[in-house]
């Protein structure tokens, strides 16, 4: 059983981190970029691992790792921001 210490925290952060470089390495030049994905990626992770911890579940880094990527994969959908290729051509006359 897991307990909340600095090394858990360590190694929440570090997963989380390593699946937002992977899921930007994954989206090539869509979603909110390589520093979103890593930040967001390493938040979803501590606070699926911090509640896997306090309700006691059976493997919080793997589960971390899923609510990661989960938590990555709704922020990347839901992301607004314009295409700016779209936008320039759409302003040009014909």
């Amino acid at each position: 059983m897991e307990e909340l210490n600095g090394a858990t925290i360590y190694w929440l952060i570090s997963i989380g981190m390593l699946v937002g470089y992977l899921t930007d390495l994954l989206m090539i030049k869509r979603g909110i970029g390589t520093i979103g994905n890593v930040v967001w990626g390493a938040v979803g992770s501590l606070i699926i691992g911090v509640i896997c911890i306090i309700l006691g579940l059976f493997g919080p880094l793997v589960y971390a790792a899923l609510g990661s990527i989960a938590f990555l994969f709704l922020i990347n959908v839901f992301s607004f921001h314009s295409d700016s290729v779209a936008d320039a051509s759409a302003s040009e006359p014909y």
